[in-house]
C-alpha cells in the first residue's frame, strides 16, 4: 500500500512538473540546466523510469516560484492557491495583408 502512494506521488509531480513547463514555455533543455543534468535525465524522471531526488525537487520548485510543498501538492493545489507562476504569452501574430 505504501509504495502505490510513493507511485501515485511521483506521478504527480512529473505530471505537475510537465504542467508547469508547458504553461511557462520551459522547454526540457532549460529546465536540465538548471538542475545541472542531460535533457535526456530529466526526461527520464519525467517519465517515471527514475525517481526524483528532494535536492532536484528543490531547484525545480524554485524555477517556478513555488515552495516544495506546493509542487508535492499538485498542480490543481498549485491553482487553486493563486500560485501558478505567469503563463508564456504567446508573440502576436501578424496577418499578411491582402493583395
Amino acid at each position: 500500500m505504501a509504495e502505490d502512494c510513493v507511485e501515485s506521488l511521483e506521478v504527480s509531480i512529473n505530471e505537475t512538473i510537465r504542467l508547469l513547463m508547458t504553461r511557462t514555455g520551459v522547454r526540457q533543455i532549460d529546465l536540465a540546466e538548471v538542475l545541472g543534468m542531460t535533457q535526456g535525465s530529466l526526461s527520464y524522471r519525467l517519465q517515471g523510469y527514475s525517481n526524483w531526488k528532494i535536492d532536484d525537487l528543490v531547484k525545480v520548485a524554485a524555477h517556478f516560484g513555488l515552495t516544495v510543498s506546493e509542487l508535492i501538492s499538485g498542480y490543481t493545489a498549485i491553482a487553486a492557491a493563486g500560485r501558478l507562476p505567469p503563463a508564456k504569452t504567446q508573440p502576436a501574430r501578424i496577418r499578411p495583408k491582402a493583395a
